[in-house]
């Protein structure tokens, strides 16, 4: 028996010493013959390091991307944040310029800005209206001329004569023809 439990040492070609069990019988077979078992070994332990050193190689590149990915999507957003900001600004700005000239429009607009204006170029206020009916061409109303107001004589040159300088007053005169009749279009001819 101690025969069995015995491990002996033994070198291999290579060099490299390995534990070898010496060749124990086993019992017989059905037909009595006894059955060899094979040589077993105790093989030396792999380093587990080198296994590891891929793993933790990916494992450091995954970390290291995916921080470099935050960083640059942060980066992103931050730009983004200063964009949309300069453009709120600006947009406020615009805004109050859009108002301030809504404002002056509505000023120039008015009734009275509009005729003071008008009577700064000459023009003159227009008498009643007269209107034209399209149907028939018939004049409806009864137009006046406008009457313009008289304007200041502008001063002598020295060495001119006031009259020669002095315009002569416009007169609008009012026109006294019928109005033409509409012609009748492809359109009414064929209702």
């Amino acid at each position: 028996m101690s025969q069995d439990l015995a491990v002996s040492l033994r070198e291999d070609a290579v060099g490299a010493s390995t534990l070898r069990a010496p060749l124990r019988t086993a019992p017989a077979d059905r037909r009595g013959r006894p059955e060899a078992r094979p040589d077993l070994r105790v093989v030396a332990r792999q380093q587990a390091s080198a296994r590891r050193a891929p793993f933790v190689v990916l494992v450091s590149i995954l970390l290291t991307a995916g921080l470099l990915t935050l960083l640059m999507l942060n980066t992103v957003l931050a730009e983004s944040s200063f964009q949309m900001h300069d453009l709120t600004a600006r947009s406020v700005v615009l805004a109050d310029q859009q108002e301030a000239l809504e404002r002056v429009l509505a000023v120039e607009a008015s009734p009275a800005r509009l005729a003071g204006r008008a009577e700064a170029l000459g023009m003159v206020p227009g008498g009643s209206p007269a209107f034209l009916r399209l149907s028939d061409g018939r004049v409806l109303g009864v137009p006046s001329p406008a009457k313009a107001r008289p304007v200041p004589a502008p001063s002598p040159a020295p060495g001119s004569t006031a009259a020669a300088a002095a315009p002569k007053p416009a007169t609008a005169r009012p026109t006294t023809k019928p109005a033409p009749k509409p012609r009748a279009s492809a359109a009414t001819v064929a209702r």
